[in-house]
């Protein structure tokens, strides 16, 4: 997505709109000067090994979460699958509707 986000092995606070430090932490970062002018940090909390999004109320509007998910599950699919000797990708393609469809194939 062009994000270059900033990662750290200890949550560090996010920061608002105005340069304001949120009560918010993460351990992966996209600053707000990368998401827009008005906008606060996005943050990657993680927690008991899953990462939770702390996306404010206003961001919520205009940041690409579902883009985001997205690629998050594409991700996911194919480390599975590539994990899995049984499995690999037979195509994946960006439908006109923006959804991702993965084809997998049993046996390599």
């Amino acid at each position: 997505m062009g994000y270059k986000p900033i990662v750290s092995e200890t949550a560090q606070s996010l920061h608002g709109y105005a340069g304001d430090t949120r009560k918010q932490k993460a351990h992966v970062i996209i600053p707000r000067s990368q998401v827009g002018s008005a906008s606060n940090d996005v943050g990657f909390e993680k927690i008991k090994g899953k990462y939770v999004m702390h996306l404010s109320e206003y961001d919520q509007h205009g940041f690409k979460t579902n883009k985001l998910k997205q690629l998050y599950q594409k991700s996911k699919i194919t480390r599975y699958v590539k994990n899995t000797r049984k499995l690999s990708i037979r195509s994946s393609e960006v439908r006109k509707d923006g959804s991702i469809a993965i084809k997998v194939r049993i046996g390599v």
